[in-house]
């Protein structure tokens, strides 16, 4: 069940970040100057990137520890590199924390990141969305139960540049939705520091 969560949330991610585009087609954007002044494209693909395309994504398991994700969640943590290069953090206790660190590209001029949050509200129910500020731009946590479960989970991110960092926490120990919140807020700053 938890690696269905943290999957279906990585894979809401990428669907996100592949929306957000107009519904024009090639053709009616394509420049009406046709002559042979108009200037050429580069044939070799050097064109420069978008304004914050990130060039590579940090992967959170080659950047932080054990004993930092563990020093966050309140316990010994192991890290294991999962689908999507997420850094899944788990405990002994099933019942305990786990999740995922992890990172996705939005399309931040057609509104990637805000459809990037509300999805991952939308995959929660009765989601709360707790606004994080102090902790890069834009930073968030949203808590609810997931797929007719009843213990809270979390979902948040923050972003940076083109790139949300995502964090996902998982647990039936009933902490409380506060202490899940602190618990991301500290994973979400453990990112951006670590990433620097």
């Amino acid at each position: 069940m938890r690696r269905t969560w943290w999957a279906g949330l990585a894979v809401l991610g990428m669907l996100v970040t592949g929306c957000g585009g107009d519904d024009k087609s090639d053709a009616d954007t394509a420049p009406d100057d046709t002559s042979s002044d108009a200037p050429a494209t580069e044939p070799d693909g050097d064109e420069p990137d978008a304004p914050d395309a990130p060039d590579e994504l940090p992967l959170f398991c080659d950047l932080v520890t054990a004993e930092q994700v563990g020093e966050a969640v309140g316990g010994d943590v192991t890290l294991e590199t999962g689908p999507f290069d997420a850094c899944e953090f788990s405990q002994s206790d099933v019942y305990e924390y786990s999740g995922s660190l992890g990172a996705v590209p939005v399309d931040i001029g057609n509104g990637g990141y805000e459809g990037y949050k509300s999805g991952s509200a939308a995959a929660l129910t009765d989601a709360v969305v707790h606004e994080v500020p102090g902790v890069g731009e834009q930073a968030y946590v949203t808590t609810g139960t997931f797929g007719g479960g009843e213990s809270l989970q979390a979902g948040g991110g923050v972003l940076v540049g083109g790139t949300v960092y995502t964090v996902n926490l998982s647990q039936a120990a009933g902490h409380t939705e506060d202490e899940m919140v602190a618990i991301s807020e500290k994973l979400l700053s453990l990112m951006v520091e670590a990433a620097g």
